[in-house]
């Protein structure tokens, strides 16, 4: 918290107690038991606690972790987003937004990461046949799929950057990059994204087995940060990010409204005391109108 930490990642949270015999697994109550000493102690110094748990959305383990009064993971949105751009259709994403809101779960979310895409996470969420596609997808496209727990055919995530898991489609980046902003919840960015990072299979060669993670935290030197700061999928994430940052609209207590007029169309207002922010999307086509507006003047306005 001296550094200026404010929310504290608690990795694979569920692992941590053990009993003989038990799963090994969310043991109850010792998960709970041990995670209420550990919040005792970040209240002391205004730390949140954000618990890393990966489950099946059929589980509902999200709902559990968010009902003790914790933040939550949002993994399901980036296999989510991945398939409603390939298949032109909001539909899923808008309900589970509006899951976020009605349940009250306030969730970090994200597209890319240092870990692989969520796949097992979706699983009650997605029929079987959409998940394996989105895996086939993702694999045609240079992916590695991670099992779980060194279990064959048991599919716990694919390794892949962002960016090549969508085609190296910048349309789609920027517009997938657009919708996390306007999602319920906190975005994290991972820096690849940024620069539309490429699967770096070179880097996985090098690390030898086990060394699938490593597709997606390429080193970048100087000159290529200095090369690409200047693109416009770079610059146009950036002046989101900003947006995202400093609209007064995006506050945990804003009035935030999701709706799916048609199949391809998505679309997010954020609205709070004179400040509002909408997103329309056409899912489709990749394009998006993102505004901002402050007492009924337009302060911000991207087209792509």
């Amino acid at each position: 918290a001296s550094y200026g930490a404010r929310i504290v990642r608690l990795d694979a949270f569920a692992y941590a107690p053990k009993e003989p015999g038990e799963r090994n697994f969310l043991n109850e109550p010792g998960t709970w038991d041990l995670l209420e000493q550990v919040r005792q102690l970040a209240d002391k110094y205004g730390v949140t606690l954000l618990p890393e748990i990966h489950a099946s959305y059929g589980e509902k383990t999200h709902e559990l972790v968010a009902s003790k009064g914790y933040m939550i993971y949002d993994f399901f949105l980036p296999g989510l987003l991945i398939d409603a751009l390939e298949r032109g259709s909001g539909k899923l994403l808008a309900q589970w937004a509006q899951e976020l809101l009605d349940k009250k779960m306030w969730a970090v979310n994200m597209l890319g990461c240092h870990d692989g895409i969520p796949m097992l996470d979706l699983k009650g969420m997605l029929p079987g046949e959409q998940i394996q596609a989105l895996i086939d997808t993702i694999v045609a496209r240079g992916g590695y799929i991670k099992n779980l727990h060194g279990q064959k055919n048991m599919y716990y995530q694919v390794n892949a950057t962002y960016f090549s898991a969508l085609g190296e489609d910048e349309k789609k980046m920027l517009a997938a990059r657009a919708i996390q902003l306007f999602m319920p919840g906190k975005p994290q960015i991972w820096y690849l994204d940024l620069f539309g990072g490429k699967n770096d299979h070179e880097a996985v060669r090098r690390a030898g087995p086990g060394g699938h993670k490593e597709i997606n935290r390429s080193n970048l030197t100087m000159g290529r940060i200095d090369s690409e700061v200047s693109s416009p999928l770079f610059r146009d994430q950036v002046e989101l990010l900003r947006l995202r940052n400093r609209c007064g609209a995006f506050r945990t207590d804003a009035d935030i409204r999701i709706s799916c007029p048609e199949e391809h169309l998505l679309e997010f207002t954020w609205e709070f005391e004179g400040e509002k922010a909408s997103l329309r999307t056409d899912l489709k086509g990749f394009s998006f109108t993102v505004q901002a507006e402050k007492n009924g003047q337009t302060t911000f306005c991207m087209t792509r």
